[in-house]
């Protein structure tokens, strides 16, 4: 929500001053308009997701339908619980490449420029933004989510947040809001933001017309640079001369990030979706990651393979590039795919949408849900792959003083041939829940890797209208192993709070535990503070 100038400004000026004091009137203290813009970008992507109505006039409504690649005027109208921000001076033009674009009369992508005309205000502190379509992810996540990450490792990537769009009054759903690069986005990544920004086009090289959107056009000496260092014949001299003209422990990051997240449609695989800017304070080329929304598609994308660009190329050809590489990504697995709990992350933001789509569609809203939770199961199986990939055995479970290990974390969701899974709260407590109204046996798994022993699987659970349908796995509501034998725990019709539990025995390695629901109809809750492993005696 984009909080009124005066109240910030009020807001700013009581948190300075000593308890029991009064503002002076007038005395509002002077904000620097940089940290104004940041914060209020801060929080727009932190906050709710609201409408904005594209308004064109009738003559460049037509301007754009001629010409969707340049700017035509528009007003833009933003909803928000305090009520409409209008913002009248605003540029807007398609976006979008094959796959994505459509035109004005589809579901088009859109940039909108809130400075190309004088006296226009920035939309939430923000020059430009991008509206995505989602063409190419149903899920609106994957751009978001894979942006996080980039910048958890240190790659500059633009924020995600989302909004519904319309245009001349006519509804196009649901768009992911994208933070466009412009100054404001180097800030956090560069104390000089003056430098050149190029953006490498359409499935092409640095070499082929690269197009610069920050600095002198006609200025390509330093271009010409890293063009020339890649080419070098000669493997030593070729990395010597790399390293005054490309940040190479960026450069490799950011290929290690691509391979990460499956970017097959980036620099690296396909030349496509990236930008490239040089650092006036070093004088080196470092590049961004870009067009992110289909990512995660293939969860055994090989995170080591050849780079076909002319950069990777070159920097995989020197006497460094491969053992740092290596370094790098098992470093990214580390301090990156493990310290946060992204499956967690794609849920929660997931619900965010939901909740929104559930003011607006309430049918759409339950629907969303699987879409959730595919998302969550293709972050989920990627960080597992990249691990397995790097060959990292997977740790043992640290049991406690009582013999127990807790499983609050790592669950993915089965629709296993019909019904809903989702986190919620019932009572207080943190739970995942299943429910299937017409039938089907869907689950919530998670994978373990336990010594050779004896042990028990708990959880408390809840029921409501199960109707169970046998089959050779058991029935009802219960908890079993994947491929272990039949459960005799059950839960049907409408039950209060029961424990149950499930002894099993193994050699040891991965084991794949379930919490399921094997019914005609009805829906149970697992307790997630309640599931845990505990050894047998």
């Amino acid at each position: 929500m984009k909080i009124p100038h005066a109240i910030l400004s009020a807001l700013l000026l009581s948190a300075l001053l000593p308890a029991g004091r009064s503002a002076p009137l007038g005395a509002v203290p002077k904000e620097d308009k940089g940290e104004k813009h940041k914060r209020a970008a801060n929080a727009f992507f932190a906050g709710e997701i609201p409408r904005l109505k594209v308004e064109l006039p009738p003559e460049d409504l037509e301007r754009l339908k001629k010409d969707e690649r340049n700017y035509a005027d528009a007003m833009v109208t933003e909803t928000t619980p305090a009520g409409p921000l209008i913002y009248q001076k605003v540029s807007v033009k398609l976006k979008g490449s094959a796959g994505s674009f459509q035109h004005l009369d589809g579901k088009p992508g859109l940039t909108l420029s809130f400075d190309k005309q004088k006296g226009a205000d920035r939309f939430h502190g923000m020059k430009k933004i991008h509206l995505n379509n989602g063409a190419q992810d149903g899920t609106y996540l994957m751009e978001l989510i894979a942006g996080d990450m980039a910048r958890m490792a240190g790659v500059p990537a633009s924020r995600c947040s989302h909004a519904f769009v319309e245009i001349n009054g006519r509804d196009l759903g649901l768009y992911v809001v994208k933070e466009a690069f412009t100054k404001d986005f180097l800030e956090p990544f560069y104390k000089n933001v003056e430098g050149d920004l190029w953006d490498g086009g359409f499935c092409q090289e640095v070499n082929e017309n690269s197009e610069r959107d920050q600095g002198d056009p006609q200025d390509k000496a330093p271009l010409k640079e890293l063009i020339a260092a890649c080419q070098e014949g000669d493997a030593g001299k070729r990395w010597e001369r790399l390293g005054k003209v490309l940040d190479v422990e960026k450069f490799i990051t950011y290929c290690a990030m691509e391979d990460i997240l499956c970017h097959w449609d980036g620099y690296n695989f396909n030349r496509n979706n990236y930008r490239f800017y040089r650092d006036p304070d070093s004088g080196k080329f470092a590049f961004f990651l870009h067009g992110m929304d289909q990512t995660f598609g293939d969860a055994n994308f090989p995170v080591m393979r050849d780079w076909p660009s002319m950069v990777g190329k070159a920097v995989m050809g020197g006497p460094q590039g491969p053992a740092m590489y290596k370094a790098r990504i098992a470093s990214l697995h580390e301090n990156v795919l493990l310290k946060e709990d992204w499956p967690a992350r794609v849920s929660a933001e997931g619900k965010r949408v939901q909740n929104a789509i559930a003011a607006k569609d309430g049918r759409w809203a339950k629907e969303y849900q699987n879409v959730i939770n595919d998302a969550r199961n293709r972050v989920a199986s990627r960080i597992s792959t990249v691990g397995k990939q790097l060959g990292i055995l997977p740790k043992p479970a640290v049991f406690d003083l009582t013999g127990a290990v807790k499983l609050n974390k790592g669950w993915t969701f089965e629709p296993s041939g019909g019904g809903f899974g989702s986190e919620v709260k019932l009572e207080g407590r943190d739970c995942l829940h299943l429910t299937t109204p017409e039938g089907g046996s869907p689950s919530w798994r998670a994978v373990v890797h336990l010594d050779a022993g004896k042990y028990r699987l708990d959880a408390q659970a809840r029921t409501r209208g199960v109707v169970p349908a046998e089959d050779e796995k058991g029935k009802g509501a219960g908890l079993r192993i994947s491929g272990g034998a039949k459960r005799l725990n059950t839960i049907e019709g409408d039950t209060a709070w029961k424990q149950l539990s499930y002894e099993f025995e193994t050699p040891g390695g991965d084991i794949p535990l379930v919490a399921e629901l094997r019914a005609q109809k009805g829906e149970v809750w697992f307790a997630l503070d309640s599931l845990r492993i505990v050894r047998a005696k």
